[in-house]
């Protein structure tokens, strides 16, 4: 029996190693180490939530392991970073979550699926790097000009914009004016986002003026 789980461990070890080794080629905050590591502890905890109701007739195997994907949420949390105009981590955030969600499929017994979900893992996450590449050939940076009345609010509308729109944040520079405040922006996006982003910022309640042009 301890056999049986030890080799549960060290395949969701190998899987979780899979996506980490792509994380890790990728240079990113949650790597090999990381992957594994709560791979084989959602393995393990998955395990002996299923090996602690066979000894009850009233316990219950799901909630142990409910209470995985609860901790995971809170890694997940803590590697999703705000900076200024952009959100960085998301990524890495699913990557965990679905990682824990291996280990608990091996922990389950349920190798096969577990398998195929860690291959998808790793190709979805070399395929979509390989597309974004192509895509950010396509971007250029762009500086803007905003001018806007006195209103704190503003800045939160722009932030917004970006968010929405999914254009990379460069730089930003605040300058108070007697009239208002000038925000000098520079965002990497494509043509036709850089109008669609001028628009709705024009749109926006308190700005005045909106100007463009390619670095």
């Amino acid at each position: 029996m301890e056999i049986e789980i030890i080799l549960k461990i060290l395949l969701s070890a190998v899987l979780g190693g899979l996506v980490g080794l792509e994380r890790e080629i990728s240079h990113k905050e949650a790597g090999l180490r990381t992957n594994i590591l709560i791979a084989v502890g959602s393995t393990l905890l998955t395990v002996l939530s299923l090996k602690l109701a066979e000894n009850s007739a009233v316990a219950d195997p799901g909630r142990l392991t409910a209470q995985i994907i609860t901790g995971i949420g809170f890694i997940g949390a803590g590697a999703i970073i705000q900076a200024r105009f952009a959100v960085h981590g998301l990524t890495t955030a699913a990557t965990i979550w679905t990682v824990a969600a291996i280990g608990i499929g091996v922990g389950s017994g349920y190798y096969l699926i577990s398998l195929l979900v860690a291959v998808f893992v790793v190709v979805i996450l070399g395929a979509l790097k390989y597309i974004s590449a192509i895509l950010d050939k396509q971007k250029k940076p762009f500086i803007y000009i905003v001018k806007t009345e006195d209103k704190a609010r503003i800045f939160f509308d722009i932030k917004k914009v970006i968010r929405e729109l999914g254009i990379k944040y460069v730089n930003a520079n605040l300058i108070k004016m007697k009239e208002g405040f000038e925000i000098d922006l520079i965002l990497t996006t494509s043509d036709n986002k850089n109008k669609e982003f001028i628009e709705k910022i024009m749109q926006l309640k308190g700005v005045k003026e909106v100007n463009s042009e390619n670095l």
